[in-house]
Order: structure tokens, then sequence, then C-alpha cells
């Protein structure tokens, strides 16, 4: 589904962090439950940027670190929504 955002991928959450030293992003979408380092070290280097998580475990996310919760399995509808959501507030 195109939604018109370009998107930079990491596979792990090594990448992920290294990425975000890197460099800015309006979204982070983020599964807390990634290889090498899992999401919350992610979640904590993410700062102010809004993070849509894609989880199993959305009951876990409740601390307000989170702006949109997807729980899987999730359709890529619900996703463009949930980051058109968090890009408009």
């Amino acid at each position: 589904m195109a939604a018109g955002h370009e998107c930079v991928l990491a596979a792990d959450g090594e990448r992920a962090l290294e990425l975000l030293a890197a460099g800015s992003f309006d979204v982070i979408v983020l599964d807390p439950a990634m290889p090498l380092h899992d999401g919350w070290p992610v979640l904590a280097a993410a700062g102010s940027t809004p993070v849509v998580a894609v989880t199993g475990a959305a009951a876990r996310l409740g601390d307000g670190r989170v702006a949109a919760c997807l729980t899987k399995p999730m359709d890529s509808a619900a996703l463009v929504a949930a980051v058109a959501g968090v890009l408009d507030r």
C-alpha cells in the first residue's frame, strides 16, 4: 500500500539505534520484540519522536511514550492510519 511516506528500515534493534543516532525521523514504527536489542532501548532513544508500536504485548506499552499502538496481527491500512494520525497531531 503506497501512502507517500519515505521509509527507512532496520532489521534489528542495533541498526535502529544506529539510525536514530545518525538522523531524525518524523515517526518511528517499532516492534518491541526485535533481535539483538529489543525495542525498549530504541523507544528510550526515540526521545520526542512519536512512536507507533506494533506488538502482541500492547498492555505493556501504557507508559505514555507510545503515541499509537497496533496489536498484531494488523493490516497495512491500520498501520497507514496510525502513522497518519500521529503525523497530524
